[in-house]
C-alpha cells in the first residue's frame, strides 16, 4: 500500500480547525493549490516539533472553512492524483 503524501485530520472537541499533515516535498504546492480553490490557512502552515516514526518532515497546514470534510477530501484526493500523474 502507498503510503499518502498528505492526510486530512478533522477537527475534534479540542481543535476546531481541520488540519492537514503533508510531506515536506508537496506542502508548498498543495498550499497553493488550496489558495486557488478558496481555502487559505487558518494561520501560517508551521513544522510540528515531532516528525514522524521513519522521520518524515511534514508541514501542518490549519483551515479553517466552510467546506464540508466531504469537500475538503475531494480537493486533497484531486491534488495527490494530480501529482501522480505529472
Amino acid at each position: 500500500m502507498q503510503r499518502k503524501s498528505i492526510i486530512l485530520i478533522p477537527p475534534t472537541h479540542e481543535q476546531t480547525v481541520t488540519t492537514f499533515h503533508a510531506e515536506k516535498s508537496v506542502a508548498q504546492a498543495f498550499l497553493d493549490y488550496l489558495k486557488q480553490n478558496d481555502v487559505t490557512p487558518w494561520r501560517p502552515p508551521e513544522e510540528p516539533e515531532k516528525s514522524g516514526p521513519d522521520g518524515l518532515q511534514v508541514v501542518q497546514i490549519e483551515v479553517e472553512t466552510s467546506l464540508s470534510q466531504e469537500r475538503l477530501q475531494e480537493l486533497m484526493d484531486t491534488f495527490l492524483a494530480s501529482a501522480r500523474t505529472e
